[in-house]
């Protein structure tokens, strides 16, 4: 019995590697270790569904996209806008994306101010098992869907939560074993607070968003295609000015509006992270005119397409 006891103490992947401590200390030590690798990034945090993202660079107000899941800010903040919405995200305030959005952000941070989050990705099944365990007792309530994107107040609960994942970075084994309790449990609480309402319409198969939601994906499994904002209509199965009341009321934007960004942003991250060759993301993401392309392009992002290929870009969050 003490030898295997003493085999397992020499395998250090069975020993929690830190004893665990106050969050802010946690975050010091993790932020400089992230910082020294770069000054922007994101990486996993070792629990599946969950990404820790940093960066000391201040940022201009930029286009980015949100796919779904939740920001949650531990260091900074950030100010997003989406159409007449503005949103402001920090370690108080948390966001929930309920599709792929495509916000204007302005990122608050320095090397002596770091910001740094956490982003919750959404699955469907876990949403499903978490609401019907719910409503056994308290169903959560509904409501018209509104914008894509909601906010809610950050939790003592909330915080205690996230304080128990920090304590299972390193830990692989915390991470595996533990880590999907605890994202699960961290899920429970946003569908406590005022964005449970917008999560939990995802699950209504009838409703607007997930019509919304297959056309989006639909679009981005074939976005070479061209597509009218008729056969939009037609496939979510609305007449056309209710698709384009519900789309904007979703989105913040016209269909041909959001289609549009899709596209700039695909070609963007195949320019920046492949190394595609500009005509090349013009022709891949539908542009049949590549001065149209350029032109967009730098109309969205305030730069040419060919000054993406020194870009090294990073979903922070």
């Amino acid at each position: 019995m003490s030898k295997t006891c003493s085999n397992m103490s020499n395998n250090p992947i069975w020993l929690h590697p830190k004893a665990p401590s106050d969050l802010e200390h946690q975050l010091d030590a993790l932020l400089a270790d992230c910082l020294n690798r770069a000054p922007i990034g994101n990486k996993g945090s070792g629990i599946k569904g969950i990404r820790l993202f940093w960066t000391s660079v201040a940022g201009p107000p930029a286009p980015v996209i949100y796919e779904p899941g939740i920001v949650l800010i531990l260091r900074g903040s950030k100010q997003g806008s989406l159409g007449s919405q503005t949103l402001h995200y920090d370690r108080d305030t948390y966001l929930v994306f309920t599709l792929p959005t495509h916000l204007v952000c302005t990122t608050h941070a320095s090397e002596m101010d770091p910001l740094c989050g956490l982003f919750l990705s959404i699955n469907r099944d876990d949403l499903t098992k978490l609401i019907a365990s719910m409503a056994e007792v308290s169903a959560i309530p509904t409501r018209e869907a509104g914008y894509s994107v909601s906010s809610g107040p950050v939790t003592d609960e909330m915080r205690s939560t996230i304080k128990r994942i920090f304590d299972t970075i390193g830990d692989p084994v915390a991470g595996n074993v533990i880590g999907p309790s605890l994202r699960q449990e961290l899920l429970f609480h946003i569908l406590r607070g005022p964005c449970g309402p917008d999560l939990a319409a995802l699950l209504n198969q009838g409703g607007e968003h997930i019509l919304l939601e297959n056309l989006i994906q639909t679009i981005r499994k074939d976005i070479t295609s061209p597509i009218s904002v008729e056969t939009m209509a037609q496939r979510t199965g609305m007449s056309l000015s209710t698709f384009h009341r519900a789309f904007r009321n979703r989105t913040g934007q016209t269909p041909l509006q959001y289609v549009k960004k899709l596209r700039l942003h695909a070609a963007r991250e195949m320019i920046a992270y492949k190394g595609t060759r500009v005509s090349e993301a013009a022709l891949s993401v539908g542009y049949e005119s590549c001065s149209q392309f350029t032109r967009e392009y730098k109309g969205l992002f305030g730069e040419t397409p060919r000054e993406a290929r020194n870009l090294v870009l990073h979903d922070t969050g």
